[in-house]
């Protein structure tokens, strides 16, 4: 592929910019650089200055897991600069207060270390006090249990059911040296704040309309096995507002397969109708609402029920509508001969030799574009195969066809996530959505497991970080 005068086939997405204020001057093109240096999105706004976190672990690892805690809230020193600074100071947070829980159990205990975690939790969290998060240490044996006997599972499950959410943490990933457990921090601070309901960042964008929307949907069908019929499915949306700010997530009810598009009707409907009162759409308001999805679902267009159910609940304003597949499974790559890679260390070899540049965008069609995603220093090894673009559709039925606008946005919502500092692979519509049926597919394993609170307390959360 080659530009020839003004027919350019291939041309290079603007550097797209993590933000951490709401006027956009506080900005960098690196996100734990620019974390560092200005504190988050909304340091002045974030409500639990002072978050108490129950701390659930292995009662023989105790001081192993008091050392983390304490570099964790206040940092490694000057002597590790990737994370010198502790999510207390990171954050502007007033305190950190952890609610320890040690747990009596060991690797070789016979029995059910999932039992031993959650009437231990159970009882530290009746015996009073508001708890904001959950952080739960696993031996690495325990960690990969299968089902309803892994302790994340059950643990998770008790503390979403009372709104909190939680996050794992294994013994080896805890105990890693210093050198290494600095880049494991970074990602464990945002993570962990970004469940407390706060914003670590979000990234550059023009607002020409009134309101815009990005919905993205993942499905998790969930039978026993590939030989198994199947027999529920769950819907997923996760929905942005166009700067990249988090509005809520929703789960639909369990379903039979034959009945899913009815499942993901009710889904957008409910919320796009929360939206419009939120947002407070009036008559004539311009909204555009551009649903994003990893692959469509067999004998059901599910962009035709997308779009019914904007018309449906957008009845009175002007909207416009793009329904986008993102997909990693097709048959297309991109080769840049002219790009050398980056060196490796002393080794003298290179990585991403021939990978084009992040943020590289390849016209292949009026509806499709190849977008790449992974690329320089994101690339971790010298023998790391060639990414493999994403491939950015548009339904001929959208009535905004602004493609080459479309493929930009998957780009800066790439760099969306709060699971890391780096950016992720796919945007976070579907990414976090995959990553909200993943563990629903896991919790639904525990017998007295509701989903009915993350509908209601924890809409609003990124429990599932």
């Amino acid at each position: 592929m080659s530009n020839s005068g003004a027919a350019r086939s291939v041309y290079q997405a603007p550097v797209v910019e993590y933000v951490f204020d709401r006027t956009g001057a506080k900005s960098h093109e690196f996100a734990w650089a620019g974390l560092t240096r200005n504190g988050p999105y909304d340091r002045s706004s974030f409500a639990k200055k002072s978050p108490r976190i129950l701390v659930a672990f292995p009662s023989p690892v105790q001081s192993k897991v008091e050392f983390f805690l304490r570099a964790f809230r206040d940092g490694l020193g000057t002597e590790f600069h990737s994370y010198s600074t502790g999510f207390r100071d990171l954050f502007g947070l007033v305190g950190v207060e952890f609610v320890l829980c040690p747990v009596n159990v060991n690797v070789g205990d016979p029995g059910s270390p999932q039992k031993v975690y959650r009437t231990a939790m159970e009882e530290r969290i009746a015996s009073g006090g508001d708890i904001d998060g959950g952080i739960v240490v696993l031996f690495d044996e325990h960690a990969f249990l299968p089902g309803n006997d892994n302790p994340y599972v059950q643990t998770k499950a008790l503390l979403l059911t009372l709104a909190i959410p939680t996050q794992e943490l294994r013994l080896s990933t805890m105990t890693a040296e210093p050198r290494n457990l600095q880049y494991t921090l970074q990602n464990f601070a945002v993570a962990m704040y970004a469940k407390l309901n706060g914003v670590p960042w979000t990234v550059n964008h023009d607002k020409a309309i009134n309101d815009e929307l990005v919905v993205g949907m993942g499905v998790a069908e969930l039978s026993g096995s590939r030989a198994h019929k199947r027999q529920r499915l769950v819907g997923i949306t996760t929905v942005f507002s166009g700067d990249g700010t988090y509005l809520l997530g929703d789960i639909s009810r369990e379903c039979s397969y034959e009945d899913h598009a009815d499942a993901v009707r009710e889904s957008l409907l409910g919320v796009l109708q929360t939206l419009k009162r939120r947002n407070n759409w009036l008559p004539g308001d311009t909204v555009r609402v551009i649903f994003h999805a990893n692959k469509p679902l067999k004998r059901v267009d599910i962009a035709k029920v997308a779009f019914d159910c904007a018309k449906a609940v957008g009845g009175e304003q002007n909207i416009q509508m793009a329904f986008v597949t993102v997909s990693h499974d097709h048959p297309f790559s991109l080769i840049d001969k002219n790009e050398r890679g980056l060196a490796v260390g002393k080794s003298g070899k290179s990585k991403g030799v021939y990978a084009p540049p992040r943020g590289t965008i390849a016209r292949i069609g009026p509806f499709t574009r190849l977008l790449c995603v992974n690329a320089g220093k994101l690339i971790k090894r010298a023998n790391t195969p060639l990414p493999t673009p994403l491939l950015i559709s548009l339904h001929p039925d959208s009535t905004f066809r602004d493609v080459d606008y479309l493929t930009e946005q998957a780009l800066k919502f790439t760099s969306l996530s709060w699971r890391s500092v780096l950016p992720a692979g796919s945007p976070v519509t579907i990414y976090y959505s995959e990553r909200i049926a993943e563990l629903l597919g896991r919790l639904r394993e525990v017998p007295d497991w509701s989903p009915s609170a993350l509908n209601v307390k924890l809409r609003w959360s990124r429990w599932f970080l």
